[in-house]
């Protein structure tokens, strides 16, 4: 019995010392250091020596809330475009590229912003800095691409919305959650307005979002700053800046009611019951708690619906 009860109290004690470590576990302190070239590019660098590789990552403040009436989906379609080629890169070969170094690459878009990132060996900068520089400063937009785009954009679609258990439930909700077109729209109107559009509505939109006081470049990895900069300057800041975008209208009207909807889905092999709450604009310390909350509620999982208005 005395044997067991040592066993038990040597657990214990490990146990404690576990969760007291864990405690004092360091506080983590990222240095970053932040600047704006002449065009309006913002730049944060981090310098970190732990690994040597280097992320680069350019984030576009464009995403679905910038599309305007008969003209949805654009945002996601420029997501495919940006990979289609410039006069000097053709369709395809920004993964090859990337992937004969080692690193990796990918986007994404949403409502709000869209993203391309890229993660390299440290001696390899060069390669995605003129890779995003090359692409802003001049993407091919023909009439072949834009349709290779359209494709793209319809077939993710079917692959994760009309094609999925549940896959059209989330685009109901917001369209019940929503009276504001920025964040009300989706969906196959967006795809009619897609296949309705020009090449001249594709240039006006790049022309409008992605320019470099748009953006934000942000380098994290193996390199020393001053080096950096000087490269990102090299490759970016002769880019000219455009005009400011539009603001975005985010008013929403006072909800004075519970609204529902049924939908069929042949796919779907139990009943779901999806609820969302209006909350707290974005970007204040209730929003983050929210957050949290939301992702405890789904076992780990945001998705909650919280937006920036």
């Amino acid at each position: 019995m005395r044997k067991g009860w040592g066993v038990l109290v040597a657990l214990f004690v490990c146990a404690v010392a576990s969760v007291t470590a864990a405690q004092q576990a360091p506080k983590v302190n990222v240095e970053f250091k932040e600047m704006t070239l002449k065009n309006g590019l913002r730049v944060i660098t981090v310098e970190d020596h732990h690994a040597p590789v280097v992320s680069l990552v350019l984030i576009y403040k464009v995403g679905g809330a910038n599309e305007r009436e008969g003209r949805g989906e654009f945002a996601h379609l420029f997501e495919h475009m940006m990979f289609q080629g410039t006069r000097n890169i053709e369709p395809g070969e920004y993964n090859k590229l990337i992937s004969s170094t080692g690193g990796i690459l990918n986007a994404t878009v949403n409502d709000d912003r869209t993203i391309y990132f890229e993660v390299v060996p440290a001696n390899q900068l060069d390669l995605p800095l003129f890779l995003e520089s090359d692409r802003l400063r001049g993407l091919s937009l023909t009439q072949e691409r834009l349709d290779i785009g359209r494709k793209a954009v319809e077939e993710e679609r079917r692959m994760r919305v009309l094609n999925q258990p549940y896959g059209r439930s989330r685009e109901v909700l917001i369209e019940l959650l929503y009276d504001n077109f920025a964040y009300k729209h989706g969906g196959m109107e967006s795809l009619e307005d897609l296949n309705a559009a020009s090449l001249e509505d594709l240039r006006d939109f790049f022309k409008s979002y992605y320019a470099p006081n748009n953006a934000v470049l942000v380098l994290v990895g193996d390199f020393k700053t001053a080096e950096a900069l000087a490269k990102v300057k090299k490759y970016f800041e002769d880019i000219p800046r455009q005009p400011e975008p539009k603001p975005v209208d985010f008013t929403e009207p006072e909800q004075k009611a519970e609204r529902r909807k049924a939908i069929e889905d042949a796919l779907a092999p139990l009943p779901q019951v999806t609820i969302a709450f209006k909350t707290v604009p974005g970007n204040t310390p209730d929003f983050y708690a929210l957050q949290i909350l939301s992702a405890v509620l789904q076992g780990g999982q945001t998705h909650g619906c919280i937006k920036n208005w």
